[in-house]
């Protein structure tokens, strides 16, 4: 062999190593280049996909407030709303056409205090990869978290037609909201719940470990259209229902309070006692409505803004959390503003008795026969028919 075939494959094998070489890098900086960018055009880096530590680990303190909060959150939620299914069935002076929805609210409630709430918990303290193990778990904790959100949603919008309809339209009241009727509507909430969840199943959205949530739920980053569904759409347009409801039942509220004011009542303190009886029928509706703005309207927003995900791990925390400590307290408003309902459940919880009690069965009968009184009909000079308009109005709260 000559010198020049002997440098020839030389030449060949530098260029075999170099072109090796040059294959080693590019496969490195390609690696490197899809760590850092995105993925499939998102805003989203792919170095989201890397496991990351329980936040038990990555903050202490803030995982410290998060447990506290939402181990209080799910005692009280699953007590509460266990307590509501018992008075329920224990009591039948309680079980009226419109409470049907409360009970509803209430097995959507323990759903999310009972189930999604511990995990919550778990997730704070085992962290992502827990969950990578136990694909089943988190797809199976995400679609009954997300069905008993949205049923949740349904259920206080159902209740506050409720309202609206026995407040300013008590002649038609009877005929719309009968018992087979309501349960219907509460069968056709969990039904529609699990059609605006099964999009998640077939692709048009997932589920998923949510890092800076630290729960498994839907993908909010995987599909915009979806995500703007819930937020607008399952959020949104409760909201909006429910606050027309409570505008036009607080407008009704106030037109006969004026009302019962123009009546010629000797006796002032029999007036002080009708307004007083007005403010006691607005206040728990007004409540209601005001608990669901401030604790869902947040999470809506951030997940509606934050489709790129963006923002801090401490906001979709503490939004999320908001949004759980809903299914908590609903029992409390319950029995601090509904007196038939607070005697219910401390009988309950004191002697452990579902007997009707006599007080209490005539109390809400008496309650229930003065509330058939129509609000829209001509308030007379009367002094007795004020007393049933404002009793009527009290149970309008009930």
């Amino acid at each position: 062999m000559n010198a020049q075939q002997m440098l020839n494959i030389t030449n060949c094998e530098n260029g075999t190593a170099l072109f090796n070489s040059s294959i080693d890098e590019l496969i490195n900086l390609c690696d490197d280049v899809i760590t850092r960018e995105t993925w499939a055009g998102a805003e989203e880096p792919v170095q989201k996909m890397v496991q990351q530590p329980p936040l038990v680990e990555s903050n202490f303190p803030m995982a410290v407030v998060y447990i506290v909060l939402m181990v209080s959150a799910l005692a009280i939620g699953s007590t509460g709303n266990v307590l509501i299914l018992v008075t329920s069935a224990c009591f039948k002076s309680l079980r009226k056409s419109g409470f049907i929805f409360i009970i509803n609210l209430a097995m959507a409630d323990l759903c999310v205090a009972g189930i999604a709430d511990p995990m919550c918990v778990i997730a704070v303290l085992k962290g992502e990869a827990w969950f990578n193990d136990k694909q089943w778990l988190c797809e199976t904790v995400a679609v009954m978290c997300l069905t008993a959100c949205f049923c949740a949603f349904l259920s206080l919008t159902l209740a506050s037609l409720n309202r609206y309809v026995f407040v300013c339209h008590n002649a038609m009241y009877s005929r719309i909201f009968t018992k087979k009727m309501c349960t219907l509507m509460c069968i056709a909430a969990w039904t529609i719940a699990f059609f605006f969840e099964f999009p998640n199943l077939t692709g048009w959205g997932r589920h998923s470990f949510d890092k800076k949530s630290n729960q498994c739920i839907w993908d909010r980053t995987a599909s915009l259209s979806y995500t703007v569904i819930v937020s607008v759409g399952l959020i949104g347009t409760p909201l909006f229902t429910m606050g027309m409801c409570y505008i036009l039942i607080f407008r009704k509220i106030y037109n006969t309070k004026a009302n019962l004011y123009r009546l010629e009542v000797d006796d002032p303190e029999k007036k002080k006692k009708i307004w007083s009886e007005t403010v006691k029928s607005s206040k728990m509706l007004f409540i209601i409505f005001l608990i669901f703005v401030v604790l869902w309207t947040p999470y809506a927003v951030v997940i509606a803004a934050d489709v790129s995900d963006t923002m801090p791990t401490a906001l979709h925390l503490f939004v999320t959390m908001l949004a759980h400590l809903h299914s908590s307290i609903n029992f409390l408003v319950y029995i601090t503003c509904n007196r038939n309902f607070r005697f219910a459940v401390l009988k309950v919880l004191r002697c452990g008795n579902c007997s009707e009690s006599k007080s209490l069965t005539s109390e809400t009968r008496s309650s229930n026969f003065k509330g058939t009184t129509s609000i829209s009909e001509t308030v007379s000079t009367n002094y007795s028919t004020a007393i049933e308009k404002s009793d009527f109005l009290k149970n309008a709260s009930n």
